[in-house]
């Protein structure tokens, strides 16, 4: 029964951080969120004001879409969860490690030649 109590101990105090922050980063964490996200929904609201003043409709229907995408950022910024994604990324790597692997190495070549030039 200890064993139990232990471990269960463990787990729970490594799920009471999120990306291993403490509570005080999490706040921290929350404030960058919240800005990056008021950012994002300024930046839908400029390019939904833009269009409305364009005279080529093609243009306004992509800004339209643009705008849309980039409030659903904001709103997607706002409610995630580090700790779920941080989960999800595990389950993933674990599961296909080898898929894993392969987007890892793609992504540093591509960082590394971006970081190149």
């Amino acid at each position: 029964m200890d064993q139990v109590n232990n471990s269960e101990t463990l787990t729970t105090g490594n799920q009471s951080s999120s990306f291993g922050l403490q509570s005080g980063d999490a706040s921290t964490l929350d404030t960058i969120k919240e800005t990056v996200a008021n950012k994002l929904h300024a930046a839908a609201s400029t390019i939904q004001q833009k269009a409305g003043q364009s005279q080529d409709n093609a243009v306004a229907g992509y800004a339209g879409q643009a705008a849309g995408w980039l409030d659903d950022a904001a709103e997607y910024v706002r409610d995630v969860d580090p700790q779920k994604v941080k989960s999800d990324i595990q389950h993933q790597v674990r599961s296909n490690p080898g898929r894993s692997l392969l987007i890892a190495g793609a992504a540093g070549l591509l960082l590394g030649i971006l970081l190149r030039r």
